[in-house]
This record gives structure tokens, sequence and C-alpha cells, in this order.
């Protein structure tokens, strides 16, 4: 035989010995198709319907220990802090610009989160840009959670890559935003800002995910390529959509009716003759009180600890929380007649001393036990006095309460209440207010007493109300 023959015929042999195996296992372990979102879905639901335990468990792979990585659920703990804030954000933009209703991060003239919702860069096409954010993390979600699934596990790869690149582009537009913010509407939003920071990191830890996996990419039966691509972020994005638009719609829903709910109660104040036909806005979210604060109706007090229509009073404003419960928030403003801390008046007193010692107790959230002892205590503020209130309402940081009494918060917060008190016509005390109007008392019926018409009132503002 010839030599070239016998050896092409032993190469023949050797190549068919080696390719048979490879043959039969490309027959039995076909290349995987691209997923499509049919596909996608599919599978998914298959999955779910399949009954527990029926499918054994299979060897751990590559892609398995991806999708199950301590990143991935910090990923997944970061598009849930982002979609509670994103809720949080159009719940306050709906509520704000439906309403008017202040919400609790407007804490300053910089830091005022109603500023940032009234601008022309809080919605796009009358939609809220937080609400586009419930999109984008729901999606996120998608993306993330699928592959936890064991028929969905060929995702791991190309899911991370949708949401890294949805995340980029979540972290340019996030930057874009704070830009905005900063100089041009010229304010700070807190929730803003957090949400923000949420989106700059879940992109950071992502991007170092992806990084960490190129080995696990090459290896493994992983979907690659546009399709599986699309696929993933067509459905993802399209859950996303679904649930920004549930939620938006749920909070605009909530919002007209809480506007629906106000607008009755003020038709109702302005028939009142006892009540003024201008009403005023306060500053409540920080002020001491008794009830919920989204109460329908809001009873504010201005008074002075040494007032003793004051003192007479204060049971009858207590009273009314306890006569509507979860309808009636009471909030108590200090309106000291004491030029201590008072540029309006003349004559010095102990009064601003006192209020500010019921601030410093509201600090540690013990005004209410506090402010009975100023009262029962009557005229009696001087500082042992003070301090030995302290110690009976059960003031846990006695050192604490001590130098918030001197604080330039307390001083503060006290002058707050007196400019707004002046501004809505206060000038003697207690001054009481129905939802912003002023209880008329010099109109109230011959024997009746402020507590008989308040009660009168509120019951006729609930009736307006459902």
């Amino acid at each position: 035989m010839d030599v070239g023959v016998a050896r092409r015929g032993a190469s023949g042999a050797y190549v068919s010995l080696v390719a048979a195996p490879v043959k039969r296992a490309a027959v039995e372990n076909p290349a995987p198709r691209p997923l499509t979102p049919v596909r996608q879905a599919a599978t998914l639901f298959g999955y779910m319907a399949q009954r527990t335990g029926r499918t054994p468990a299979s060897p751990s792979t590559p892609a398995a220990g991806a999708a199950r990585s301590p990143a991935l659920w910090l990923a997944l703990a970061l598009v849930a802090a982002g979609l509670a804030l994103a809720v949080v954000l159009t719940d306050n933009y709906y509520r704000h610009v439906l309403t008017g209703q202040a919400s609790g991060c407007s804490i300053s003239a910089y830091v005022d989160c109603d500023r940032v919702s009234a601008s022309d860069y809080a919605a796009v096409a009358g939609v809220p840009i937080s609400a586009l954010a419930i999109a984008v993390y729901g999606a996120q979600a998608v993306l993330l959670a699928l592959p936890l699934l064991r028929p969905m596990r060929r995702l791991t790869a190309v899911n991370l890559d949708v949401a890294t690149a949805l995340a980029a582009l979540t972290t340019a537009v996030a930057l874009l935003l704070a830009a905005l913010a900063a100089l041009v509407i010229r304010a700070l939003c807190l929730y803003c800002a957090l949400l923000q920071v949420v989106s700059i990191a879940l992109f950071v830890v992502l991007a170092w995910r992806r990084r960490q996996t190129r080995a696990a990419r090459r290896g493994g039966r992983q979907a690659r390529g546009l399709g599986p691509a699309l696929g993933s972020a067509a459905l993802a994005l399209a859950v996303g959509a679904v649930a920004a638009a549930g939620a938006a719609l749920g909070l605009e829903a909530n919002a007209l009716t809480v506007a629906g709910r106000e607008a009755g109660l003020a038709a109702a104040a302005q028939t009142s003759p006892y009540l003024s036909r201008s009403a005023f806005s306060f500053a409540t979210a920080d002020a001491p009180g008794v009830g919920p604060a989204d109460a329908p109706v809001q009873v504010v007090v201005f008074g002075d600890y040494n007032c003793s229509h004051c003192r007479d009073f204060d049971p009858e404003a207590l009273q009314l929380a306890q006569d509507f419960p979860g309808e009636v928030r009471v909030v108590f403003k200090f309106f000291p007649l004491d030029a201590t801390c008072n540029r309006y008046v003349q004559r010095s007193s102990s009064s601003c001393l006192a209020a500010a010692a019921a601030y410093a107790a509201h600090q540690q959230d013990r005004f209410l036990s506090y402010h009975l002892l100023l009262f029962e205590h009557f005229q009696n503020h001087a500082a042992p006095r003070l301090i030995a209130n302290a110690e009976e309402a059960g003031v846990s940081d006695p050192a604490a309460f001590t130098a918030a009494i001197g604080s330039d918060a307390a001083l503060r917060h006290v002058t707050r209440d007196i400019d707004e008190a002046v501004r809505a016509g206060v000038q003697a005390t207690p001054t009481v207010f129905v939802n912003g109007r002023r209880l008329e008392t010099g109109r109230l019926p011959a024997g009746a007493t402020r507590y008989d018409v308040l009660v009168r009132e509120i019951r006729a503002l609930l009736r307006a109300a459902l």
C-alpha cells in the first residue's frame, strides 16, 4: 500500500475517531435558539405552572452563581429603594400640583421639594418625571429578578447587559436633573437627590458585576446576541410601563379625591358666620399637635403660657381631638406676649422662655406632657421649675433639653410662629383657626363657648367633605 494513502487513511480514521463524539454531542446538545419576547413569556409561564419538586435540581453553573451573587441582591435592594422614592415623589407631585398641599421635605427657601415639583422640569407632556422613574425601576426589577428562575438562567448575561445600559441612561438623566435643580430652579429636593444617588449607585454595582462575570459569559448555555437583548428589554419595559401607569393613575385619583374634599371644606367654611372669609396658611409639618397629620380638619391654636384664657381653653382644645378621632388635628402655635422674643409687643414676661422649653420638649417627643405641666404650674416659669417639669414629663436627655431651650433652632421656631400669627391678624390669645379660617369670637352666640361653636363647625365641615 502506498505510504501516503496509508497515512491519509490513518489520519481519516483519527479524524473520524475524534469527530464522532463531537457530532454526537452537537446532536444531543444543540445550540440554544434565541429567546424572543414570546418565548421568554412562554418559558416563564411554563415554569410558574410546574408543580414544585417535579424538576430535579440542576448542577451549579457559572450563570446560576452569577444570578445569586451578593451584587445582585444589592442591586435589587437599590431597585426597591428607587421604586419607593419614585412613588413618594409622584405622590408629592400630584398632591402639590392638584391640591397645593405642602410636602414634608419643604424645609427652607433652598431645600424645597415643592418648588421643584412646581417647576417646568418636573413633568414631560403632563407625566411627572418620577412616574417615568417608576417604569424604569420596574423594568430593572424584571431584568434582575428573571434569571433567578431556573428556566430563565440563560438570560443572566444578556439581562445584566440590558440592565447596565438602562442604569447608565438613568444616571445620565439623574445628573442632568441635578444640574437643572442647582443651576436653574435653584432649589434642592431631598427625595430627588436620594433617588439620584440610588441611580448612580445602581449603575456602579451593575457595571462592576458585569465586569466580574466576563469569564462566566464564555461558558455555559447563555443567550447571546441582539435578539435576546431586545426581547428582554421589551418585556421588562412593558412590565415597568404597566406598573408606572397603575401607580400614577392611582396616586392622581387619590390627589383629586383630596382636592374635592378640601374644596367642599372650603365652601362650607365660607358659609359659616363664625369663621373668617379669609383663609391663612401655616407651617404645621414640624409643629407640635394632637391627632393625625393628614386629618381633614386642622385646628390651629395660638397661645401664651402666661395667659389665663389659654389655660382655660386648653382642655377644650384637646377635647376636640378626642371627640373627632382621626378627623381633627389640634396644632399648637406659640404667640408669647413677651418682648424678649416678640418684637410686636412692649411688655416682658417669662412667656418666651416657656415657649422655648415647650419646643425643647417637643424635640424629645414629650410636648403634650410638658405643655400640660406649664399650665399646671401656671406663671411659674423660672429655670428650676422648667427643669423640674422636664423630669416630671419624662424627658430622656435633660442636658439636651437644657441646651435646646437657648438654641437658635428654638428661637427660629418661636419667631416663625409669631410672624405667622401677625400676618394672620392675631392680636390676642388664644386665637383659633379652623382650616386656616379664624374663629371670630366676637360673633359667638350669647352663652356659647369657643368649644360649642367649634364642635358645630367641625361637624359641618366633615359633612361637607363626605
